[in-house]
């Protein structure tokens, strides 16, 4: 069994960040299933948002923050994620950090959904996420042990504490670490969707084998749709950041109107569910929606990365129309931390996209992911290294469901899976759907056992983790009544309580 000090699973921004707190004082071995480039952090087109221009505050930042969450956030967690979001990025600036400029030298704010005014840092136009991801991978270059190929099927628990994690390869290789400090970073849950802005490999793993373990899991009904995600002849080929209707693209029906007039009074730039609804809404009657670029000068130079997706999928963007459509984007919920990323089991934290803070409420601020992964990702190595209390935590047991399954059991295609989890777990969703997808997920996770077959382990263990992470969403969809931000239900057929 290999050991280590720190073991984090997951090679994103918030990863990242969490590692290079603790490199100096401790041994850190990063573990992750795709390469070192791949995965959502480095296809990020948004942009950061922090309050560091002139006319903005910390607590305009908060205000925005918590209305486009309709409240449902953490207040203490806005407060930290604003406050000490706006400090953390000026000193990364101050280490050479760069982001873009106007030509008097100031920063190039921009303008996103439910901003009440200018705050978001962009880094080479649309390549924020692949501009930060190389300035910090760099600075934790040869300090760290990267394992690449490897996909975490559970966590090791002793004592009622983490005690490291096993993983398995797509030849069937297993590996232990055995760690003092185990860190979740595992990312969203996308890839359970046919249509997403993800990396199709983020299933929610990190919910699954945390839950198995015992860790308690928070607000997993709300899950943010993305409204502009382009298509080419049926199938998503990228995202078309939302920075592109900041600076003043139009959502435009067939007939040229445009749709969110009238609906909002900041139109195309209301909060992400409003426009995902009214989006969902056109395609469901059959109606195909468009952005309309033509207004940005100079697109192909300012928006590269979405220019180089459009000419890659044969989509001739200079015609100024791009066809859109919503698709799953980002998890508000995940696994259950405190401030410093401690998760209800000892030696376990969750940093990124895999927790959940509540400081995103039922629908997350646009920009604030990336902040989110440098704020949380700094507090949880901090954290780590002042020793902080974990107080008296009564950890459940681990729950039934194991990752494995007899080779003998037939399980569903992968494809029919993100079918099946799209139709229940959509922008709009049905009560008698939801129990009828949960029926179906049982189906196959009552029979679960230990898989004999190696060579299949690692596609039947995702197919299975892909099931229970649907099924323990589509549960917590069910007992919320509530229809708010991103979780729009229809509990009595035909009628949607709001």
């Amino acid at each position: 069994m290999k050991k280590t000090d720190v073991l984090i699973v997951g090679g994103g921004l918030a990863g990242v960040i969490t590692a290079l707190k603790l490199v100096d004082c401790m041994q850190v071995t990063v573990v992750m299933q795709g390469d070192g480039n791949e995965g959502n952090s480095w296809k990020a087109q948004g942009g950061i948002a922090a309050a560091l221009a002139k006319t903005d505050c910390a607590d305009l930042h908060a205000a925005d923050t918590l209305q486009a969450g309709y409240y449902k956030n953490d207040s203490s967690s806005v407060h930290v994620l604003t406050q000490e979001g706006k400090n953390r990025v000026s000193h990364w600036i101050n280490q050479g950090l760069s982001f873009d400029r106007t030509q008097d030298g100031g920063f190039d704010f921009a303008r996103e959904g439910a901003h009440s005014m200018r705050r978001i840092l962009h880094a080479g136009g649309d390549q924020t996420g692949k501009r930060l991801m190389t300035f910090f991978t760099e600075k934790l270059n040869g300090r760290v042990e990267y394992l690449t190929g490897f996909a975490a099927t559970e966590l090791m628990i002793k004592d009622g504490q983490c005690a490291g994690a096993r993983f398995i390869n797509k030849d069937g290789l297993e590996l232990a670490i055995s760690a003092n400090f185990t860190i979740l970073a595992t990312g969203g849950i996308g890839g359970l969707f046919s249509e997403t802005s993800n990396d199709t490999s983020l299933i929610g793993s990190g919910l699954v084998i945390a839950w198995q373990a015992g860790a308690d899991l928070k607000d997993l009904e709300y899950i943010q749709f993305h409204p502009t995600l382009i298509t080419s002849q049926n199938r998503t080929v990228g995202l078309a950041s939302e920075a592109l209707r900041g600076e003043g693209a139009v959502l435009r029906s067939e007939d040229g109107r445009a749709i969110m007039d009238g609906i909002h009074p900041m139109k195309d730039l209301a909060p992400r569910d409003v426009v995902a609804r009214t989006l969902d809404n056109y395609i469901q009657n059959g109606k195909r929606v468009f952005l309309d670029i033509s207004s940005i000068n100079q697109f192909n130079e300012r928006f590269p990365q979405i220019a180089q997706l459009c000419s890659h999928a044969g989509i001739n963007w200079q015609e100024g129309y791009l066809p859109v459509k919503p698709g799953a984007h980002f998890h508000m919920g995940g696994i259950k931390t405190d401030l410093w990323g401690r998760t209800t089991v000892k030696r376990l934290y969750a940093v990124g996209e895999v927790a959940c803070t509540g400081v995103h409420g039922a629908n997350r601020l646009a920009s604030n992911s990336l902040l989110e992964a440098i704020v949380f990702g700094e507090r949880t190595g901090e954290g780590i290294l002042e020793g902080s209390d974990w107080g008296e935590i009564q950890c459940n047991k681990p729950r039934t469901w194991q990752t494995r399954l007899k080779s003998s059991h037939q399980l569903p295609k992968i494809a029919e899976i993100r079918q099946r989890v799209s139709r229940s777990l959509g922008v709009l969703r049905r009560e008698s759907m939801l129990k009828e997808f949960i029926l179906w997920t049982e189906t196959y996770l009552d029979h679960t056992d230990q898989i004999t077959d190696n060579q299949k382990a690692f596609t039947d263990i995702k197919k299975v983790q892909m099931l229970i992470a649907a099924n323990l969403i589509a549960k917590a969809a069910v007992n919320n009544k509530d229809s708010c931000g991103f979780h729009t239900i229809e509990t009595i057929e035909g009628e949607v309580r709001l």
